[in-house]
């Protein structure tokens, strides 16, 4: 086996991997698929992940074909491991570990933080064995499309469309209330490249931001997140803004266990929980001090 970069080549064989990689583990563990379109659907993933970090994109080749694929993301406090896939027929023979071994030397003395399921225990033990512990726990949700929404939820401040302006404010927020700073991805969530980011901040009453949300919309992937809120009551005003926007499809999104005045509310609203996911982390974890909405695309944890 091989570990080397992506080539630019290889973005419909990686999409038609992480497809096939992913609805296969699906459908055997908890009998549906995840996606349900076409393969190439799935280019978002090499795509956004080469546009944002260009060469840290991994495969492994194996007798001439790609038996795994897996992205990273170095940023200024972390670096964050995105979606890993490994084809069915390569599964336990140590590709994932491979892929891994590679971040994990390019990560250096850096925490590296991700978010996987917590309902795989396979890629929940190739993490822990590799010095990886959850910090986390996530329920996802989705509201079905014959829940119709509450009105507005009463608060003190506004949502709005981000812009370019708010850019630093977003990312210092972000590393105030959960410790982690990624200038990088907030600049490509505002720019909306391919247009199918929205991305909204809530004000305060002065006018400070309190909390940023933004969400993708796109065939492969319809989730909002992440996101950062100093409570509940702005988490729940972004989301409802995020909610109220007409999409190709119901998203899903990822709320803090613990949160449960949140979560409460999120029923109450008609949400559903669709899978469980955990943040795990390797090396030092800052509890945040606020809310914290991750997403699978980019994942940071």
């Amino acid at each position: 086996m091989v570990v080397r970069p992506l080539n630019p080549g290889e973005v419909d064989a990686v999409a038609e991997l992480i497809h096939r990689s992913t609805n296969d583990w699906y459908k055997k563990s908890l009998g549906r698929e995840i996606f349900s379109g076409r393969p190439r659907d799935c280019r978002i993933f090499p795509e956004t992940y080469e546009s944002l970090d260009p060469g840290c994109g991994l495969v492994v080749e194996l007798d001439g074909k790609l038996a795994g694929v897996c992205f990273y993301h170095p940023r200024e406090t972390h670096v964050g491991v995105g979606i890993m896939a490994v084809a069915p027929e390569y599964a336990r023979q140590g590709v994932a570990r491979m892929l891994l071994d590679k971040v994990l030397a390019e990560a250096g003395t850096l925490p590296v933080r991700l978010v996987s399921s917590a309902m795989n225990l396979d890629s929940y033990s190739l993490y822990t064995r590799a010095g990886f512990g959850a910090v986390m726990a996530y329920q996802d949700m989705r509201i079905p499309s014959d829940a119709p929404l509450p009105p507005v939820p009463m608060t003190h401040g506004s949502v709005r469309p981000a812009t370019t302006a708010d850019l630093f404010p977003m990312v210092d927020l972000e590393e105030n209330l959960a410790g982690i700073r990624r200038a990088k991805d907030l600049a490509h969530f505002i720019q909306n490249p391919g247009g199918h980011w929205r991305t909204m901040v809530y004000r305060d009453q002065s006018g400070k931001i309190d909390g940023w949300l933004t969400s993708v919309d796109h065939a492969g992937c319809r989730m909002i997140g992440p996101g950062v809120m100093a409570d509940e009551h702005v988490a729940l005003a972004l989301l409802h803004a995020q909610l109220s926007v007409p999409r190709g499809g119901w998203p899903i999104f990822l709320v803090p266990t613990h949160e449960s005045y949140m979560i409460a509310e999120l029923y109450r609203w008609g949400a559903r929980n669709v899978e469980l996911h955990l943040m795990q982390v390797r090396g030092p974890y800052t509890q945040p001090t606020g809310l914290v909405m991750p997403s699978f695309l980019p994942e940071s944890g």
